[in-house]
């Protein structure tokens, strides 16, 4: 069979949505206001096919294998614009309308006969405004390569920032093996069993990134420990049942860039350039300034390579050496609820003013995909001066409004 074998740590989340939640993964460009409510969507598909070339997974889809067999990346037909590239419009003619739209297009799995990706501008996102919503599955990329690849369609062209240097090789090798023993001892299942559904809630926010750095910096922490111990925070208050059926304690996935962003569109096996380390947090309705203070040592271990790395190698190689009918098994049994019950991701994004089609980018705001079981994740990405955050929900189980509301207050309030 011609064409390119999946990566291993991108066929895993083929294994998790054969059982699970679609893997969609992406982001929300909201556009400037502007006199003609933005690009019109010829624009749009006109700039997507330019940059095909430059987006080669983009021009192929799935060839699904067997039992025994990984799929396999092979050349499609040129792609449908028509059905790849979509228009769509706010219901309340606001961001709550375009919020419920991302969440109808999440809800939704990508046909695998066709290249595993598609835009919708969505208009009426406010007075004159649209938006770019760019979804990919998580084969073809993790937050950092939705990220990546939707770079290719903004003006002028940019990068995200790389990764300072790195280990050495020997380094390297010494810090996977350290966090392989890590993962051994401090990844184990919880008890949490609760039963979700498999509708979609979201919702965003966007407070000034130098307000979070000031708080983050006034209290000894990084901004993405700030971010754990606000959504701990919130969910304590906002979600009790949850936080009662959890025992008080939040296991949190989060997501570490580990390798190169260009490796997310430059042909290599893996399109993922993330490990994830848990973290346990604290839901039990605590004081703020004390559930900070126990975030801020519990997220020590996020500033350690190692156990990112560890999980980055399992990924990527480990894998690799596995029957794809034990992949499908450690895929059902390590991703989801059983492991963690959140997902908390927090990146830099790109310092330049950005546009489409010639219209400015006010803000982005991150699109992730729950794992199966996990009734949220939040993501934070920096752009334009504000923390573009953004909640996918299970609302049987959390309301994303009601979170991001007690978020932004408390925010404001430890100023």
């Amino acid at each position: 069979m011609t064409g390119v074998v999946v990566g291993s740590a991108d066929s895993f989340f083929l294994h998790v949505e054969d059982s699970g939640p679609p893997q969609i993964a992406g982001g929300i460009a909201l556009l400037h206001p502007s006199p003609d409510g933005g690009p019109p969507l010829t624009a749009i598909r006109d700039l997507v096919r330019a940059e095909l070339p430059n987006l080669p997974r983009f021009e192929m889809r799935l060839a699904e294998g067997s039992s025994w067999r990984r799929p396999r990346w092979v050349q499609a037909q040129e792609p449908d614009l028509a059905w790849h590239v979509i228009e769509r419009r706010s219901s309340d003619g606001g961001l709550t309308g375009l919020e419920a739209v991302v969440a109808e297009l999440a809800e939704e799995a990508f046909p695998r006969d066709r290249p595993l990706w598609r835009i919708a501008m969505v208009r009426d996102a406010g007075p004159g405004r649209s938006a770019m919503v760019f979804l990919m599955h998580h084969a073809l990329g993790d937050g950092v390569g939705t990220v990546t690849n939707s770079l290719q369609l903004m003006r002028p062209r940019t990068a995200l920032p790389d990764v300072d240097g790195g280990p050495g090789r020997l380094t390297r090798a010494a810090a996977t093996t350290l966090g392989m023993a890590q993962l051994a001892g401090g990844s184990m299942p919880t008890r949490w069993t609760a039963d979700g559904s498999a509708r979609r809630a979201f919702a965003t926010t966007r407070p000034p990134l130098d307000l979070v750095r000031r708080v983050a910096g006034s209290r000894g922490m990084r901004v993405t420990d700030l971010v754990l111990g606000l959504v701990a925070d919130a969910v304590a208050a906002t979600c009790p049942e949850l936080a009662r059926d959890l025992g008080g304690e939040l296991r949190v996935a989060v997501p570490r860039l580990v390798a190169r962003p260009t490796e997310a569109v430059d042909g290599r096996s893996s399109r993922n350039a993330t490990g994830a380390v848990m973290v346990d947090v604290p839901v039990d309705g605590r004081p703020v300034d004390e559930l900070l203070d126990e975030v801020r040592h519990r997220a020590r271990r996020l500033r350690r390579p190692t156990r990112a790395m560890a999980s980055r190698f399992v990924m990527t190689t480990g894998l690799k050496l596995l029957p794809e009918p034990s992949v499908g098994w450690f895929a059902g049994t390590v991703y989801g609820r059983r492991f963690f019950q959140g997902i908390v991701t927090n990146f830099p994004g790109p310092t330049d003013q950005l546009s489409i089609g010639g219209v400015p980018i006010d803000v982005v705001y991150p699109v992730l995909p729950l794992a199966p079981g996990a009734p949220i994740a939040l993501g934070a990405l920096s752009w334009n001066g504000v923390l573009g955050t953004s909640v996918a929900a299970d609302p049987d189980l959390v309301d994303p409004h009601a979170l991001l509301r007690h978020l932004d207050e408390t925010l404001t309030a430890l100023q």
